[in-house]
């Protein structure tokens, strides 16, 4: 053998039904200072290295790919990657450089006992390093486009009931609330969002409006998130988690698709989407429209309070458009841009505080009205790959948000038509640069900084008052990370990661984390872990406004709470991995005690916000997955938590807001804001013919949402949903599908954040064709 070539051989193969798994046997004749050879041009995260390069003798291939992505069922298909075709059933090899095994004599004498197929893929969110899921830092969900179509979900956040321990909610019918730990609140500020690497989690509130995101959920090609916190790869902001929504690359696309949806609920959606693959330039773009009525107005008043009847103004229409190419010129340079559009008209406001017989004298500052929200985005990056493995990546972006709202007011049960008017236009931009590298036969590195600026201007125009408000905020944020992983022997690595982080209000964060992975067996592997996880307040809380109508939050021109420091997450988990390829079966189990220190919450009494809760989220995750060959998948979900705080210590203190939404119950105010039980189920299988079928049954107990009252408590949930397809093909290369969807199939009504949102009996039938 060649002296210093020891690695891992990987291979993808297509498993039949859409679905490229990896595996990995030991091969001694392959150098490991190789990179990737390719992948049936699969689309990659666009927010690392989307080039895949090979260096052998006589050949230079360039792609894009990562094992364990989905490709489309075709059988015949041939995939160009720089003039080589390839067919889709034929065994491809994947070589990883960083499969990070130790070169040592023990290491590659003992590699052989690292013989298996291995079912789970590779992710890259966790350590920016491409790592299979039993060697990520953190417990990880991974939604692919199988998964995605087989929920039969319209809404990107919906799809997040197939993560265990995630809630899912909405406050209007287009404004979804996605949190880890049970409702926080109704801004969820706590997650990180990405899409392809860029924050979607926004000033002023630090939340994401999900109605507002310049893509469809066809375009997504897979979705990875981190359950726990991971400020040491994403700094601030990401004291729960991280969702990172990896978009479809640019050469995924080609050809033409069109889908178009129809049901009831007003449910109307068509997009369409078309691309080309090139030898050096490939490209790809989507327009969609989505429309809906929301949840429909009560015909009967829960609690016997009447103000919830005809209290649902839910409509919501959005058109959007994006666009996604990459020029690969060569075999080490790869560049790649992105830019999109979304307009969007949500209904928004109640009308439970109009004035009434019996209430004549009330003040509605927030009647039924339309919010009309603008959201473009431009984004570009350049990866270049170097000697040795490495690999260096540049990307900017600007994110431009705009919103608007005019509405009347009734004040004292006076009646004020001439609007309030209020706008609120939020701009980001983002440069950043990371390198990626091996240092040594058994370690990699990825470090690199990052320097955002956001800009908030705000006016509002009030005039039953004879006030007209403005305010400007200009912040900087500057990052410094590292993330490092040590192959110490061939059973065990350890990642160690930090980031450096100076925020907007010149606070300077180290967010430290630690994770050592114990692989008993190849197939078994044992993970703990310690992290430190910070959340910046948001400038909606430090400058938060003594007036405040309508739907937007106009911040104060002056700090109200200039003392806020940032909240503070201590988590410690414990983490199981099991496959069992007997039984086309894998395991993951996750414990977890996390503690939250400086929260963050308003005193009514002074209209400030202010530090003050503690709290201590105590919980055990299971996922479970099961194959039937070409047959039958099953994903089983379940998450146990529960949670203690110093809530009642500050209600005593004198702190209103931290008092029990009902004094009959009292009790621990965030303790029970978390249900007990989550269950996911989602079971697809293949028919006869051609056709398939999904159910998928959702579990949650009951919770009293954070901030909101007595009435809005929600009971436990159970809900069945229903999709039932057929494929097509037809003349001159035509291929499509026709799809039933029924969301809660037995009517087992339930109520949503809001107590008037109640969720009932929705069904559509989606139909797509491509050519």
């Amino acid at each position: 053998m060649h002296p210093g070539l020891a690695g891992l051989l990987h291979f993808v193969r297509n498993d039949g039904n859409g679905v490229v798994n990896y595996g990995s046997i030991n091969n001694l004749l392959f150098a490991r200072w190789l990179n990737i050879v390719f992948a049936d041009r699969l689309p990659t995260p666009d927010m690392r290295s989307p080039t895949v390069n090979v260096k052998w003798p006589n050949v230079n291939w360039h792609g894009t790919g990562i094992p364990g992505d989905t490709l489309p069922k075709d059988e015949n298909r041939e995939f160009p990657i720089r003039g080589l075709l390839l067919k889709k059933q034929s065994v491809i090899l994947l070589l990883l450089c960083f499969s990070g095994h130790s070169a040592n004599t023990e290491a590659a004498d003992d590699a052989g006992e690292l013989n298996y197929f291995q079912e789970l893929p590779v992710v890259l969110s966790a350590s920016r390093l491409y790592q299979p899921l039993s060697e990520a830092p953190n417990a990880m969900t991974v939604i692919d486009q199988k998964m995605i179509v087989d929920s039969g979900f319209r809404n990107i956040p919906d799809l997040f009931k197939l993560v265990p321990g995630m809630y899912v909610s909405y406050y209007k019918g287009s404004q979804a609330i996605v949190s880890y730990h049970g409702a926080t609140d109704q801004f969820s500020r706590r997650m990180q969002v990405l899409i392809d690497g860029r924050s979607v989690y926004m000033s002023p509130n630090n939340t994401v409006d999900w109605a507002n995101l310049p893509i469809t959920i066809d375009d997504i090609e897979r979705i990875e998130v981190i359950r726990g916190p991971a400020a040491a790869s994403y700094g601030a902001n990401s004291t729960q988690g991280v969702i990172n929504i990896i978009t479809n690359d640019a050469g995924a696309v080609d050809g033409k698709h069109a889908k178009y949806t129809r049901g009831n609920k007003g449910i109307n959606d068509a997009d369409a989407r078309f691309g080309r693959r090139g030898e050096t330039f490939d490209y790809r773009a989507t327009l969609g429209y989505t429309a809906d009525n929301g949840y429909d107005n009560l015909t009967s008043a829960p609690f016997q309070d009447h103000r919830l009847l005809n209290n649902s103004n839910d409509n919501n229409q959005a058109r959007l458009m994006n666009y996604r190419g990459n020029y690969h010129p060569d075999g080490a340079n790869s560049f790649d841009l992105q830019f999109g559009f979304n307009h969007d008209i949500q209904g928004v406001g109640f009308n439970d505080k109009n004035p009434t017989p019996a209430t004549p004298t009330s003040t509605n500052g927030n009647p039924f009205h339309d919010l009309i929200a603008n959201t473009s985005f431009v984004q570009l990056g350049w990866t270049r790959a170097l000697e040795n493995s490495s690999e260096l990546s540049v990307r900017y972006y600007h994110i431009q948000e705009d919103q608007s709202e005019a509405f009347p007011v009734y004040l004292g049960g006076v009646y004020y038509p001439g609007p309030v008017a209020q706008t609120l236009s939020v701009g980001r931009d983002q440069l950043e640069v990371q390198h990626t590298l091996r240092t040594s036969e058994s370690n990699r590195l990825v470090y690199g900084t990052n320097y955002q600026t956001n800009t908030v201007n705000g006016q509002s125009v009030m005039p039953p008052l004879s006030l007209a408000l403005s305010s400007t905020s200009f912040t900087e944020d500057l990052q410094i990370f590292a993330n490092d992983e040590w192959r110490i022997t061939k059973r065990l690595l350890l990642n160690i990661g930090n980031m450096f982080e100076r925020d907007a209000y010149g606070n300077k964060d180290m967010s430290p984390r630690v994770s050592l992975n114990f692989h008993v067996t190849p197939q078994n592997t044992f993970r703990t872990g310690i992290s430190v996880a910070y959340r910046t307040p948001a400038l909606a809380e430090t400058n938060f406004p003594a007036i405040q109508p309508g739907a937007l939050i106009i911040p104060s021109a002056t700090a109200t709470s200039p003392a806020l420091i940032p909240e503070k997450m201590v988590s410690r988990e414990v983490g199981y991995l099991g496959e069992f390829p007997d039984w086309d079966t894998t395991l993951d189990m996750r414990l977890f005690s996390d503690l939250l220190s400086n929260g963050i919450f308003p005193d009514p009494t002074t209209g400030i916000f202010v530090n003050g809760m503690s709290a201590e989220y105590h919980g055990f995750e299971a996922t479970l997955k099961k194959s039937w060959n070409e047959s039958g998948n099953l994903t089983v979900n379940f998450s146990h938590e529960f949670a203690s705080s110093n809530a009642p210590a500050l209600a005593a203190a004198g702190y209103s807001y931290m008092q029990p939404a009902s004094s009959l119950v009292g009790g621990d105010k965030l303790a029970q804001s978390l249900p007990l039980n989550n269950v996911s189920l989602l079971y697809s299988r293949h028919l006869t013919g051609n056709y398939s079928f999904s159910t998928a049954y959702y579990y949650q107990s009951s919770l009293q949402p954070f901030d909101r009252g007595w009435i809005d408590f929600q009971p436990q949930q159970h809900r069945a949903d229903l999709r039932i397809a057929r494929s097509f093909e037809g003349a001159a290369g035509f291929k499509g599908n026709v799809a039933l969807v029924v969301q809660n199939l037995f009517n087992q009504n339930y109520s949503e954040y809001i107590a008037s949102n109640v969720f009932n009996q929705r069904a559509y039938v989606m139909t797509a064709i491509n050519w």
